[in-house]
């Protein structure tokens, strides 16, 4: 079948193309190869849309670094390099950056020792988030008071028909900040390298700014060494301590590529006047599917629209 557009319009949407996709190359420099290395697949179920609440873009760091947030340039790729190796099925609630980031001030650690953090969760295996989930102390919902505030705030003198229950129905496990992962791993990789060993107190108070509690700290670094395990010396290997440095410097530099958050916002909502034009020119004609074979309807030919309708006079 003959194609639908003459051969000047094809050259045209070409180099429309062509100079689009040139343009989006060289705005934004994109390494394959840090991509390929901490990739992980989503679940088959369809991304929800971002809302005001859980949107990424004010967490991007990007605007972190802009705003003054990360204080520490040297931390920027680690922190962030930590974020995307933690487990996304472990949790319903995104790991923030600036939080991570605030972690590994507090603790101090050498470059050496946060790769043997990264390496520790580089090498989870698939099982370990739901072990965790089922495993960890849930937390209590946003906005739930205990208890003991409840009757404090209430007036009433009388008691739930079942307060277990009810108390129960306001703990989750998605509402444990999934940044203890990063911190049972740096626990775990400290641990394995100094000879003293601090209580689990320390590291709530001192490095956990008591996001969580002591409990839930011992039941994620135990899910850890389980799914490991208990073996931490065969990633104390230069060569992979060598790669997991490698791979935190690279995340740093290629935060830093990616445009700010309100150009990325209104390129958006706001496509260029070349991309619309491009997508103008693509939407012109006919639409076909396959290999040139039509897939609107065709037009009912002139001669049976004005040809009279033919009536049966016997079945009358």
């Amino acid at each position: 079948m003959p194609s639908l557009t003459t051969p000047v319009e094809d050259r045209v949407i070409h180099d429309e193309h062509n100079d689009c996709m040139t343009d989006d190359d060289s705005d934004f420099d994109f390494d394959e190869e840090y991509f390929a290395r901490t990739y992980q697949p989503l679940s088959n179920l369809p991304t929800p849309p971002p809302s005001s609440r859980n949107s990424s873009v004010p967490q991007s760091p990007r605007s972190l670094v802009e705003n003054g947030g990360l204080l520490d340039s040297e931390l920027l790729g680690p922190a962030i390099h930590l974020v995307n190796l933690i487990p996304p099925a472990a949790s319903l609630a995104l790991p923030s950056v600036s939080l991570v980031h605030e972690l590994l001030t507090r603790t101090g650690l050498k470059q050496d020792e946060i790769a043997l953090a990264v390496c520790i969760l580089d090498s989870l295996s698939s099982k370990f988030a739901l072990n965790w989930r089922l495993r960890c102390p849930p937390s209590l919902r946003e906005g739930s008071t205990t208890g003991t505030e409840q009757q404090q705030q209430s007036k009433r003198y009388t008691l739930p028909a079942n307060p277990a229950a009810a108390a129960a129905s306001q703990l989750h496990i998605d509402c444990v900040k999934p940044e203890v992962i990063v911190l049972g791993a740096l626990v775990i990789a400290v641990k394995f390298l100094e000879d003293a060993h601090a209580p689990t107190q320390y590291y709530r108070s001192a490095w956990g700014n008591n996001l969580w509690t002591c409990e839930q700290i011992n039941i994620t670094e135990r899910c850890i060494m389980e799914d490991l395990n208990y073996r931490i010396l065969p990633l104390w290997d230069e060569r992979l301590i060598g790669d997991a440095l490698n791979d935190m410097e690279r995340a740093g530099r290629q935060a830093l590529l990616l445009p700010p958050p309100a150009a990325a916002a209104q390129s958006q909502y706001q496509p260029q006047s070349q991309k619309e034009q491009h997508k103008r020119f693509l939407s012109l004609g006919a639409a076909v599917y396959g290999l040139g074979l039509q897939l609107t309807p065709a037009g009912t030919p002139l001669s049976e629209c004005n040809s009279p309708p033919d009536f049966d006079m016997d079945g009358q």
